[in-house]
């Protein structure tokens, strides 16, 4: 449960541990194994039903959650570029990073990265839903978490992201650029507007007018 406050942000009211922690089926699904009231009728638990409670909690309870909490607090940090402020301004050509942003070129990286897992297909649905977290926030809460639910829940969409064949693949490239390309689209434009509003205030803090 730790890692659900640290990843969600805290963003999850306390009525939610508490409710989970108090429902002997949800916390027998969590550990997979029967826990509470069920340790006694063990032939009620299932490890498949078990999984299927796991995932629908992620895609319903933590990923909203994780958005929340990542779109309050994605603009938090500030972001430098690879060189000291004393020093000479670098070479454009030497820069890994596009426009010379750190951001910038961590933000290309994980959405390539993403990107291919996502045409590849997953393995199961655990996989899937795994990726919707890092790409919910990979993109800075821009990929809506309703997106992975929607995908999760219609059987469908959700067979085609475990299928490998050639329609299955061809269906992922649509869903991507409908749905998750636009996502990334508007996660790099308030990148570049954020390290413009922070190098305009760095400008206005170092021209100070003499009084």
């Amino acid at each position: 449960m730790s890692e659900v406050t640290i990843h969600t942000l805290g963003a999850l009211d306390d009525e939610w541990f508490a409710e989970i922690v108090s429902s002997s089926g949800t916390m027998s699904a969590l550990l997979d194994e029967p826990w509470g009231t069920i340790r006694n009728a063990p032939e009620t638990f299932s490890t498949s039903t078990a999984a299927e409670v796991r995932r629908s909690i992620a895609v319903m309870d933590l990923l909203p959650a994780i958005r929340r909490s990542h779109r309050e607090f994605r603009w938090s940090a500030k972001d430098y570029l690879d060189d000291d402020d004393d020093g000479p301004m670098p070479n454009v050509r030497t820069q890994a990073h596009p426009a010379m942003r750190p951001e910038l070129g961590t933000l290309e990286s994980r959405m390539s990265t993403l990107l291919d897992e996502l045409l590849a297909g997953f393995v199961d649905e655990d996989a899937f839903v795994e990726w919707g977290q890092e790409v919910v926030q990979a993109s800075y809460a821009e990929v809506d978490s309703d997106v992975i639910e929607a995908a999760y829940f219609e059987l469908p969409v959700r067979r085609m992201m475990l299928d490998d064949g050639e329609r299955a693949r061809f269906f992922r490239e649509s869903w991507a650029a409908e749905f998750v390309l636009s996502g990334f689209n508007a996660s790099a434009r308030q990148v570049a507007n954020r390290a413009t509003e922070v190098a305009q205030n760095a400008t206005k803090e170092t021209h100070v007018p003499s009084g």
